[in-house]
């Protein structure tokens, strides 16, 4: 069986054809029409999926090109010291790839890993921004967003 990951083009297919499900329903709810309470239960659902699997993309993106960054850096520290360490500091620098991977993914203390990110976009993305705003983290990336 083939695996197939999920394009953005998908994602955001997914989330045209649930907005269009959504408005479905409102028009039916403005003619008189009863849609099942458990219909709009499993779309909120639904949904709350869909919003958790982008930022979780996302988080992974960032974190990904972070680590790459530090890697080189790293590489080119490794360029600083004489010509027979340099082979001994790459070979320390790539025998840690595992370890430095592990952190960069799981270890929510390196506000650069997947899940600290991850952690830091759900909050923003269901932290009423009348909190969120008091909250550095929320108000750099809205920052960013005007720019």
């Amino acid at each position: 069986m083939a695996d197939k990951t999920l394009t953005k083009k998908d994602i955001d297919k997914m989330s045209k054809q649930l907005k269009d499900i959504q408005k479905f329903i409102k028009d039916i709810e403005k003619m008189g029409g009863e849609v099942p309470k458990v219909l709009k239960k499993s779309l909120k659902h639904l949904e709350t999926a869909i919003n958790t699997g982008k930022d979780l993309g996302k988080a992974a993106e960032e974190a990904s090109k972070a680590l790459k960054t530090y890697e080189k850096d790293l590489m080119n520290a490794c360029k600083t010291v004489d010509r027979d360490m340099q082979a001994v500091c790459e070979a320390g620098v790539a025998r840690q790839w595992q370890a430095r991977s592990v952190k960069w993914t799981l270890d929510p203390k390196n506000e650069k890993s997947v899940i600290s990110k991850f952690i830091k976009k759900t909050i923003q993305r269901y932290t009423p921004s009348v909190i969120c705003k008091h909250w550095s983290y929320c108000s750099k990336v809205e920052k960013q967003k005007k720019k």
